[in-house]
Parts: structure tokens; sequence; C-alpha cells
């Protein structure tokens, strides 16, 4: 019998809770669903192998507007370890990462009819093997360099604060920068590798690259497809981060570009181009701080995509803005409220291609998004919120969309 992955959670906590009772230690205060494993799990972080496991869901409903009424559930499952081989093996500042990933269930973007998806957890429903990687540091560890099974969204075009969001306009990485199938992006492996040099905490920069193929993106391959063929591209990330303090509050600034060589077809048009060039940039900054030093208070981002080439990018500008406030009710000093929009403009060979196909014309769609993370201990949270779909797919033709939806989560 298969057991779902919400109910082997519950039973690894329950036995976690018995666990812990047993050695007088407060489960509700530690950090993982499943405790310490009776100290088992301190000892193998101490002789190197440190496991990790995290389950996240997201139950929505098309509540008004959109093609049609729907609601659905679909999960993410994803675990791994991080073995350190310097103590296992003697070798210097090596770390060996292996990692799988679960994804079950099913959006309800067809009923709203958008472009970007309203439950970010969708997208390669089935069971992958991801990260099979080794990573090394250099210098007094200011130079790491990556090599293995991994995706280019494990370290070019994210921030925390995009995690916080159910969309995945924003949500995993800056989505415009991923529409084209030049970016690859979890739970889709590929060979790759980057290089990190951080000479100190407030700047680093980063290049990496990565395996473009016709079936990144293929769910069946589910990880192991390891062949390298002759037609296969390229995609070059660079990235330039700051991270200053300004009037003794944070922030955090990159800018990038992703040089893909690949052969990629136009819209509208038997042509096709070898070579794409993406921008991106992001910026956040603790506008207030609720006392000297306190993580409490209210950040501000913004993100900018942009591509010129629009005869082969569907969406080649993108603009999110976020307000991200830690702690705003007493008590709940942990707590994140979000209010995010993201506005995205089709580019007008994308839209002169869906005309011709007999489809609406396509012009630009905005989401708006309200939510509101409790924090239930350092190990589960829950999050309502509400998603506002202005013009659904671009074209107009859709009415706008109003989404509610529960995202929670566990650390286990």
């Amino acid at each position: 019998m298969k057991i779902h992955p919400c109910l082997f959670l519950l039973l690894l906590g329950s036995k976690a809770v018995l666990a812990q009772s047993q050695t007088g230690q407060s489960w509700l205060d530690g950090e993982y669903l499943t405790g310490d494993w009776q100290g088992k799990r301190t000892e193998l972080k101490e002789s190197g192998v440190t496991v990790f496991g995290y389950y996240n869901a997201i139950a929505a409903a098309n509540v008004s507007g959109g093609v049609e009424s729907d609601s659905s559930y679909a999960g993410d499952l994803f675990v791994g370890m991080h073995v350190d081989l310097e103590k296992i093996l003697g070798w210097d500042d090596t770390v060996l990462n292996l990692s799988a990933i679960d994804r079950h269930g099913r959006s309800i973007d067809s009923a709203v009819g958008g472009r970007y998806s309203v439950m970010q957890l969708v997208g390669g429903q089935n069971a992958f093997l991801y990260e099979v990687n080794l990573e090394k540091k250099f210098l007094d560890e200011t130079l790491s360099i990556k090599l293995g099974r991994l995706s280019a969204t494990d370290d070019f075009v994210g921030s925390p604060y995009y995690s916080y969001s159910l969309n995945n306009a924003v949500n995993g990485q800056i989505r415009a920068v991923l529409f084209d199938g030049v970016m690859t992006s979890y739970p889709f492996p590929v060979w790759g590798g980057r290089v990190k040099y951080q000479p100190n905490e407030e700047f680093y920069v980063t290049v990496g690259a990565y395996q473009l193929s016709d079936d990144i993106f293929d769910r069946n391959d589910q990880g192991v497809d390891l062949r390298i063929d002759g037609e296969d591209g390229v995609s070059i990330f660079t990235q330039v981060g700051w991270s200053p303090q300004i009037a003794e509050k944070p922030a955090n600034f990159f800018v990038g570009a992703n040089n893909a060589f690949y052969d990629m077809e136009k819209f509208n048009s038997t042509g096709t181009t070898n070579h794409f060039l993406r921008l991106y940039a992001h910026g956040d900054y603790q506008v207030y701080q609720e006392s000297p030093g306190s993580e409490e208070g209210l950040v501000v981002f913004a993100t900018f995509a942009y591509t010129r080439q629009e005869d082969v990018a569907i969406i080649p500008i993108q603009s999110t803005v976020g307000l991200n406030y830690q702690g705003l009710f007493p008590g709940r000093e942990k707590d994140r409220t979000l209010l995010y929009t993201t506005f995205g403009k089709f580019s007008g060979d994308f839209s002169r291609e869906e005309v011709a196909a007999g489809r609406g014309a396509t012009d630009y769609e905005m989401v708006v998004e309200l939510g509101h993370r409790f924090e239930l201990t350092q190990f589960a949270y829950i999050q309502p919120d509400l998603q506002y779909i202005i013009h659904p797919g671009g074209t107009g033709d859709i009415d706008n969309a109003l989404v509610a939806g529960v995202q929670f989560g566990v650390t286990f």
C-alpha cells in the first residue's frame, strides 16, 4: 500500500513526540518535526552527514472570474543530505550534495487562464533524482566551485523573499527569465557547474554554465537521463551581488545576465536564432526597523527582467514590487505579512503568433498577492493567501480571477 507523504510525515512526527518525551526534551521547541532521533541526527551531523527533508503543499480554489471554478491540491517533498568529505575522506572543504524530489497533485491554472501559475509547487509532477554534485572551497573559503547534476535556480535569480509567494511569477526565481526554456530549474537537474567568489560578506560574483536540451523539462526522465547530445546548448549566467548596510539597515542588490547559446525558433516565423540574452536585477531594503539591529520590520523589494529579443521571448519585460513585514502583529515576531505585485508584458511577436493560431492577441498580465505566514513552530508554518489575477493570459477575453489558497510546510 502506498502511503501519501502527508500521512508519512504525520507518522514520523508522532514517533518523534514519543521519542522526545522519553528524553525530557520539548518537541515543539525543536527544529524538526521528527526531532533529533534520540541524538542520532546530531551524531550523524558530527560525523559529516547532514540530512534534510521538507514538505510543502498548496490547496487553492478559483473562486471568481477566470475560465471556470476549480479547486485542487499539490505537494512537494524534498529530501537529501550534505556529506562533509573532509570529515569522512579527508578532502579539505569538500561537500557532496545528494537530493531527491517527489511532486504530486495538480494546479488550477487552466481554470484561471493566466500565464503565471497560481500554485508554484506544480511543474514536473513526478519523482526525481535531483542533486548529485560536489562543491569545493578554496582560498580560505572565499572561492567555491560546484559541479555535477544541479540547476541554475540553485544559485541564480533568487531571493529569500520570493519564497513567500504562492504564485510562480516570482517564487523560486523571476519567472520571465525561465519562460523561454533557457534557464534550468528545480526539480529538473542538468549537467552544469558554477564558480562563486565572495571575498567578504558584502560582495560576491557568480558564474555558472548549464546544459540546455529539448527535453530538459520532461518529467518522465525523472532526473536520470544523463546524456549530453551534440545538439545540446549551454546557458551561461553571470551575477554580481552587493549586501551593504544603509543607515544601519540591511540591503541586498544583484544584477545578472543569462546568455543562452541554443537553437530557438522565432515566433510567427520559420527563422531561428542561436543566441539569447536576458538581463535581470533585484534590490531589497529594510525601510523600517522596529528596534536597532532587529529583523522585525518592513522590507521593500523590486525586480526587473528585460530582453530586447521579442521574436523569441514570451514576456520580454517583467517587474515585481513587494512588501514583506516580519512581526507585524504583537506576539507574532516570526510571522511574515506580504503584499506582492507583478507586471508582465507579452511580446508583440508572440502576440501575432497567438492571433495567427486563432487565439486572442496578448498584451499584459498582472498578479496581486496578499498573504500572511504563521510560523507555528521552528519546523512548521501555514500561510493563508489571496491572489488577484488581472488580464489572465493577456488577452482581455478572460475575466479577472480571484484565487484563495493556503500553503503549509514542515521541516522534518
